[in-house]
């Protein structure tokens, strides 16, 4: 490909990539007149551009509620994908048709689509689809109820840091996507009214919480992408509300303002629902009722069911807090309906698992979650591992003790006897922990020659003993391998505990400094 003709394919994947950005962002009807520009210079020949551009044609009439356009356009985009031999293509536009099909109330073949998908998504091997296609399925899921299937492929979208065409929103959407289904599904535990899914529900809400933060950390500065950052704001605030009605009130009020003049109206209607909930939590029944009520009237025909739920939940919540007339009855029919739906949502979860068993996916899908978790040297937890480890600690106010390990010497070894040799010392460290450490600890390689143990539930003696096992069994191989690089094997280790007053953020600083002070202690 000559100069001007690289020039003209990233101009256009410009084009397309500014129209996926306004499609998603308030502006699909311009997005849909580019996108038809777009095709028209194509003119139907079959190739990564009209694939793409099919694709976006597809999510601009998802947003516009133009169910039919939708589906036209994932049948060409899949009938393209086939012809140019890239499943990529075709595992991020049947996630399209999954979601239209169920929110427009058609139905269809959803365990096959959803087969198909997951199928097309193992075939492919372009980077920058196989993020698109994990987080098209991952809507698909959420959109489906099923989160647990969900937020693995959400997740699995976060650590890929390749996209289809450069959208500078990608990392920020991953992320917003888990802090919205996060409080998705605390809210339909809500729905249930069980007192025996309060940790629960308190659980999603702040995983909800931890990913808003983490999409306002990667939302790109630039004018452009301001509605991504509204987006974090609002799942932030709505996740907040319990523990913090003053500021959420606050940061609702305005972020509803900024999302009405940006003319995106299901999201709309969720911050009238969330400042709602905001006011009720503040004593404020008027305010709460004002707020519901326009929520309702904000609501569009084709929005999604669980937006539809929470603005009427919401509603219905708080006319029955003013005791209009049969609100508390209805609101207990509800419960009912929603435990109904509960149990169906997991009727629904066992036969979506069964088909994808079925096909041999189930397996990969839960091996490339794992995956993402791993070190591939040590077959360890990783960094990504331990950070969620320690989130889910803190969050749930868990006794917390943290070993840092250090390998002594790996320098020495690797340029003594190689990297290889290197290697295999790492491996058996990693092998040592796993045995000295309990099933339920996490043993984590964070860096080249840094181990990290996490206890489970740990007694107060629980780290010190645990180190001293690590050093006992680190001598023994030391004293009997016939191994020379074996040899020189030693640990220097530090722990920490949150039954000292260090607080769970500040676990592996200070027991970096003890590992440190040891290590100078042995020098």
């Amino acid at each position: 490909m000559g100069k001007g003709e690289r020039a003209a394919s990233d101009a256009l994947t410009a084009r397309i990539a500014a129209a996926m950005t306004a499609a998603q962002s308030g502006g699909h009807a311009a997005a849909a007149a580019e996108i038809e520009a777009i095709r028209a210079e194509l003119g139907g020949v079959p190739s990564h551009p009209a694939a793409a551009a099919e694709y976006v044609r597809g999510v601009a009439a998802h947003h516009a509620s133009d169910a039919d356009e939708a589906l036209r356009a994932v049948d060409a985009c899949v009938e393209i994908a086939r012809a140019i031999d890239e499943p990529g293509w075709e595992a991020n536009a049947l996630p399209i048709r999954i979601i239209n099909l169920a929110r427009s109330g058609r139905g269809g073949d959803t365990a096959n689509d959803l087969v198909a998908a997951e199928a097309a998504l193992s075939r492919t091997t372009d980077r920058g689809l196989i993020a698109w296609a994990h987080t098209g399925l991952g809507y698909a899921y959420d959109v489906l109820r099923l989160y647990e299937l969900c937020i693995p492929h959400y997740e699995l979208a976060t650590g890929i840091d390749a996209d289809a065409i450069e959208l500078a929103e990608s990392p920020a959407i991953d992320r917003l996507n888990l802090a919205e289904t996060y409080l998705r599904w605390a809210h339909e535990l809500e729905r249930l009214g069980d007192p025996l899914y309060t940790k629960e529900i308190e659980d999603r809400l702040a995983s909800a919480a931890y990913w808003a933060r983490e999409a306002e950390r990667v939302v790109v500065d630039d004018e452009t992408q301001e509605f991504w950052r509204l987006s974090a704001r609002l799942w932030l605030a709505a996740a907040v509300i319990a523990a913090d009605p003053d500021r959420a009130v606050a940061d609702l009020t305005e972020i509803r303002d900024e999302i009405s003049k940006l003319g995106e109206t299901e999201r709309l209607a969720l911050a009238g629902a969330y400042l709602a909930r905001a006011f009720r939590a503040q004593g404020k029944p008027e305010e709460a009722k004002a707020a519901a009520d326009r929520a309702a009237a904000d609501l569009i025909p084709l929005a999604d069911p669980s937006t539809h739920l929470l603005v009427l939940q919401t509603r219905s919540e708080i006319e029955a807090d003013g005791g209009t007339p049969g609100a508390v009855a209805g609101l207990a029919y509800a419960r009912s309906v929603a435990r109904g739906w509960w149990k169906e949502r997991q009727r629904a979860l066992n036969a979506v698992r069964h088909a994808l068993a079925a096909h041999d996916l189930s397996a990969r899908h839960d091996a490339e979650w794992h995956a993402a978790r791993q070190d591939p040297l040590t077959e360890v937890g990783n960094r990504r591992a331990l950070d969620e480890r320690l989130t889910a600690d803190r969050d749930s106010g868990r006794a917390v003790t943290l070993l840092a390990i250090d390998v002594d010497d790996l320098k020495v070894v690797n340029d003594t006897f190689g990297h290889a040799r290197g290697d295999e010392l790492l491996q058996v460290v990693a092998n040592l922990l796993v045995e000295q450490a309990r099933a339920t600890d996490a043993v984590i390689r964070s860096g080249g020659d840094e181990f990290i143990v996490v206890l489970d539930q740990p007694d107060a003696k629980g780290g010190a003993q645990l180190a001293e096992r690590i050093r006992s069994a680190v001598e023994a191989i030391a004293a009997t391998t016939g191994k020379p690089w074996l040899r020189r094997l030693g640990l220097s280790i530090g722990y920490a505990a949150t039954a000292e007053g260090i607080a769970v953020e500040q676990l592996i600083a200070r027991a970096d400094q003890r590992l440190y002070a040891e290590k100078r202690r042995r020098t």
